[in-house]
């Protein structure tokens, strides 16, 4: 907890804590941090924190706000910084920055894109044929994992990608070779010759 330290006058010793947002400082009861000395103003000063910082703002007090013997107006202050109102000195003590550096995981290993026959593989199930793929982030899946909505009135179907929410659309196959015609029937579709029929000979 961010807080202050005073450290002359007759509640030397005494430690205020401050709390997030506006705390002001004076002589007045209705001051956050009450200080019961003639040299400080009724209102004196302001300390504003949020989650990492500290800024101090003069409130027009008559004998002036120092921070580490510097008149100040408005100031962002730090940790230790001895802050003097009026003539009573306060020490700024502020708890350290913790940043949290989320653990890093190993990345997974890629699946195959195609499966042993060359046709696409889904990208969430291991093994099966892919029907779709996504338009947007070009990864392919089978039926059981695509996501669909289908228009009120109508029957249009929209299938959306369940990594990007892309839209997707089937994947054209190719049509599977035809057998090689044999020589003879290449032969009998080539040649065609006419026979005409006239009358049998004698």
């Amino acid at each position: 907890m961010t807080r202050l330290v005073i450290l002359t006058g007759t509640d030397a010793g005494n430690e205020m804590p401050l709390r997030p947002g506006s705390n002001s400082l004076g002589r007045a009861g209705i001051n956050d941090v009450v200080l019961a000395d003639p040299s400080v103003s009724g209102r004196h000063c302001e300390i504003v924190l949020t989650e990492t910082t500290a800024r101090l703002r003069d409130l027009g007090s008559t004998n002036g706000t120092l921070v580490n013997g510097q008149p100040a107006m408005e100031t962002d202050l730090a940790d230790g910084q001895v802050i003097t109102v009026g003539s009573v000195e306060l020490r700024l003590e502020m708890p350290p920055v913790v940043i949290a550096i989320p653990a890093l995981t190993a990345p997974e290993t890629p699946r195959p894109q195609f499966l042993p026959d060359g046709t696409p593989a889904c990208f969430n199930h291991e093994g099966v044929t892919a029907t779709t793929r996504c338009l947007q982030c070009g990864r392919t899946f089978c039926a059981e994992c695509l996501h669909q909505l289908r228009i009120e009135g109508g029957r249009t179907t929209r299938v959306f990608c369940p990594v990007c929410s892309g839209p997707c659309q089937p994947i054209q196959t190719a049509p599977a070779p035809q057998p090689a015609p044999k020589f003879v029937e290449r032969l009998r579709a080539t040649l065609r010759l006419p026979f005409r029929q006239g009358p049998p000979k004698r």
